[in-house]
């Protein structure tokens, strides 16, 4: 076996085309080369490259001359006279532009041209082209064209822009003292600015660009209704219809509400304990109101809700269903899943539904006390001073004032103690808080 594979003849290897043919193609005789340079007349054949860019052939370009600034003195040609430059805005994204190599360039003295040979006639036609490149910029993102007409700069105005940037802080001072009180140039005299088409256009687009968008008054609608606190009545012509019960508690709730033992209570002149102390101090004073009296045990379950809540994580979290019915007593179940789903998120109570319960609580604590509420029960209830307390009374139009030297010496109150009370007074017009824009703070 081994004597064969050693006699066997060795291929040879297949060659890869590279290598010249040893026969020759038989070809038709050369002709001669009729040369003819062809001179430019209006518009000149161009070699443009693309660097970097695609350019779709179905993008097309229009065409602007100008005279160039230093043509030559000798031998003028259309090319060494003119400068084209190509442009289009088709594209939905890009602006194309072509130009010419600016005087100075690498290439800026070499020349080309463009060859037409026609192989029947032996005829090669000759012509000076353009050489241009073309390049592509987005449109949102177009630098800004150089200004022919530069603004005139005084010698005065150049050395104090030398003085700002290398002067000792002497000078510094010098200049900006100078600055601040040279006189200005009367405005009268001033011709009014003409604005270009881009200006025009960018003025006109901004215009259909806002024209939907909401006035500050409507901003400031939008705004107080976002408010945690009850909605008023704009409207109303009296004040009880302001926060009126059914927008305060609700029709379907009121009824509800419990109260028969307190009644029965009053009337055999018992004492009637409970956890809050506006409430308590004023359950003698309503009497046989039934409505107050049921606005009163409503506050009782709000507040009862509020304190009983443990926080955490700035949100206030109510007791179970179950833990819940036990604290409020006698409350029917449809009364505090009322209050539960109004004041909460599935038992989570966030800031904004915190601030909304009191803002309830100070509207009520209104229609109870005949629209003049001392602060002190309600700061005792909600264990918080009397400057936060003022503020969500505000917040619902109310007003904060002193409390009266004559309404002191009626409850046998001393100056001092009259001193740390205030009242307050929701009446027509109401007088909601403005949202205050603070001064920018001054650099000395």
């Amino acid at each position: 076996m081994s004597e064969k594979v050693g006699k066997e003849k060795k291929r040879k290897r297949h060659t890869d085309g590279s290598s010249k043919p040893s026969k020759r193609v038989a070809i038709e005789e050369d002709k001669k080369v009729k040369f003819s340079m062809l001179e430019t007349d209006k518009w000149a054949p161009v070699v443009a490259s693309t660097p970097g860019l695609a350019l779709p052939s179905s993008i097309p370009l229009k065409a602007y001359t100008q005279s160039r600034d230093n043509p030559p003195t000798s031998g003028k040609t259309l090319i060494s006279t003119t400068e084209l430059l190509l442009h289009s805005s088709a594209h939905q994204k890009l602006d194309y532009t072509a130009r010419e190599e600016e005087a100075g360039g690498a290439d800026a003295l070499l020349k080309h041209y463009v060859g037409i040979y026609d192989p029947e006639t032996g005829n090669l036609e000759v012509m000076e082209s353009r050489r241009m490149m073309v390049r592509g910029v987005v449109r949102a993102h177009q630098a800004p064209t150089k200004e022919t007409n530069a603004p005139f700069v005084s010698m005065r105005e150049q050395k104090n822009i030398l003085g700002q940037a290398f002067g000792t802080k002497k000078a510094k001072k010098a200049i900006a003292s100078f600055t601040e009180n040279a006189i200005a140039p009367d405005q009268a005299s001033r011709k009014d600015t003409k604005l270009d088409a881009g200006a025009k256009a960018m003025l006109a687009n901004i215009g259909e660009m806002t024209a939907g968008m909401a006035s500050a008054a409507e901003l400031a609608a939008v705004a107080e209704e976002a408010k945690p606190r009850p909605k008023p009545n704009q409207d109303a012509t009296e004040i009880q219809d302001v926060y009126p019960v059914d927008v305060l508690i609700g029709d379907e709730v009121m009824p509800h509400i419990p109260v028969r033992s307190w009644i029965d209570d009053l009337k055999a002149k018992n004492e009637i304990i409970t956890t809050s102390r506006f409430v308590s101090r004023r359950l003698q004073k309503v009497g046989p109101n039934i409505e107050k009296l049921r606005i009163l045990r409503y506050m009782q379950l709000l507040l009862d809700m509020f304190n009983k809540s443990t926080v955490k994580r700035d949100v206030r979290l109510i007791p179970k269903r179950d833990k819940l019915k036990e604290i409020m007593g006698g409350l029917p179940e449809s009364v505090v899943e009322n209050a539960r789903r109004k004041f909460s998120d599935q038992g989570a109570m966030s800031k904004f539904k915190a601030d909304l319960l009191i803002t309830h609580l100070c509207a009520m604590a209104c229609l109870v006390d005949n629209y003049e509420v001392d602060l002190w029960d309600l700061k005792e209830d909600l264990k918080m001073e009397t400057r936060d307390l003022e503020k969500y009374f505000r917040e619902i139009g109310a007003k904060i004032t002193a409390l009266g030297v004559a309404e002191a010496k009626r409850i046998g109150m001393d100056k001092v103690a009259a001193a740390q009370h205030k009242v307050a007074k929701l009446k027509l017009p109401l007088s909601f808080p403005q949202v205050s824009v603070g001064r920018a703070n001054k650099r000395r």
